[in-house]
């Protein structure tokens, strides 16, 4: 098996050119999704939801990945778990609703329970040298950063966390995540590759013909220079907005907005990224008339007329306006399965905000892209499938298309 797979992606990698869409097996093979899941995913702090999903003692949910779904659960004021989702004894899941919350964690097959730090409670009628310390849940990497839950799946120390993302630390901190709270959870599961989903969201080439609402709420020289993220757009577009950036820069500075960005290249761990820059003028936030949904995040005192754009990995993605913020989730499920979820975020103290109206522009954009990413995968799986050159305003996916195949240069 393990020799099938080298030979696999030697050819693959044999195959593949930079500046140009992968070839097809890496978008349609359960055995490099396979791999994917186990030198990627497993390996990867994955944002698994927002504290105040679990905001009183016994509250949890399930997070999917692959094939493992992870058990989150509050264990008390102090303590976030996660666990993975499989009693000790015969392997049932523990928890089956997708949330809830319980005093103990209960199995429903053969009642075996569980102290919510994941240590075996009860146990019924076991033999006299039946260790219970040793029949715990299994244990699963958690790290709470800003209100976000991030859970690591692998079975060896994880990617240094403060390491990884403390440069995050002073944006977040102006936004308030920490004390936000979920407005709203829209679903969109999508039948298409992880990396088609992640390809789709890391570029604007397809903005102005798919995504004619999002594209109504910003200048037209911001999607072309930066609309996928740093480094997405052609050289000479970025310096003509970059003047422009500066302006607005100054400003929302003046108004106490932390002011920096980040751009990792593809030997970084995490690839994250994170630019701030201009909605369109006259708007205060991205709503279908510019007006606001939600009062003012975190620690703003005014209106910046700007939005911010963090990726602490391809996986797990936070956009941000002045009064309201969504996080997106893209969690591999099969070969040809994702999981795309955003969930929207408010201040703590908001109380009339308007649900429909945050969440109209990436309502509509998120379900454009799942047709569109759907179609592209259909697409590529015809015989007549061939790798196509990328676009200038394409440019960040030859930095995300590097930092995939390295994980994969000794397969």
């Amino acid at each position: 098996m393990l020799m099938n797979r080298i030979a696999l992606f030697r050819d693959l990698l044999a195959q593949t050119r930079e500046g140009y869409s992968l070839p097809q097996a890496f978008y349609t093979s359960s055995e490099v999704f396979s791999a994917d899941i186990d030198r990627i995913v497993s390996r990867k702090w994955l944002v698994a939801g927002h504290v105040s999903q679990v905001a009183g003692k016994g509250d949890y949910f399930l997070f999917k990945v692959a094939g493992e779904q992870i058990l989150v659960v509050r264990e008390n004021a102090d303590s976030v778990r996660a666990f993975y989702n499989v009693c000790r004894h015969r392997g049932s899941a523990v928890c089956t609703a997708e949330s809830g919350n319980a005093r103990v964690l209960v199995c429903p097959y053969h009642a075996w329970s569980f102290n919510l730090d994941g240590s075996l409670l009860s146990a019924r009628l076991m033999p006299e040298d039946f260790d219970k310390a040793a029949n715990g849940l299994h244990p699963c990497h958690v790290r709470l950063f800003h209100g976000f839950i991030f859970v690591n799946l692998s079975e060896d120390e994880p990617d240094d966390f403060d390491a990884t993302f403390g440069e995050l630390d002073p944006i977040l901190d102006y936004h308030g995540f920490a004390g936000a709270k979920v407005a709203h959870v829209g679903r969109y599961p999508t039948a298409a590759n992880w990396k088609l989903v992640v390809e789709n969201f890391l570029e604007c080439y397809h903005c102005t013909p798919a995504h004619p609402e999002f594209c109504s709420m910003h200048p037209t020289e911001a999607l072309l220079a930066v609309g996928g993220g740093p480094s997405s757009g052609p050289q000479e577009a970025v310096e003509k907005y970059a003047p422009v950036l500066a302006a607005w820069e100054q400003q929302a500075e003046a108004l106490g907005r932390p002011i920096y960005s980040i751009d990792d290249g593809p030997e970084s761990t995490h690839l994250r990224a994170m630019i701030q820059r201009t909605i369109r003028e006259g708007f205060l936030t991205e709503t279908q008339d510019g007006q606001p949904a939600s009062s003012l995040m975190g620690k703003r005192t005014d209106w910046d007329l700007g939005r911010m754009h963090v990726s602490f990995s391809p996986f797990s993605h936070v956009v941000a306006d002045s009064d309201f913020a969504m996080l997106f989730r893209f969690t591999p499920r099969g070969a040809m399965q994702t999981d795309v979820d955003v969930t929207w975020l408010v201040d703590g103290a908001a109380v009339d905000y308007d649900v429909e109206k945050m969440t109209w522009a990436w309502h509509t954009t998120t379900l454009q892209d799942q047709k569109i990413t759907e179609d592209n995968q259909a697409g590529i799986l015809s015989s007549r499938y061939q790798p196509g050159r990328f676009s200038t305003q394409e440019r960040a996916l030859v930095t995300f298309q590097q930092w995939y195949l390295r994980h994969h240069d000794h397969a």
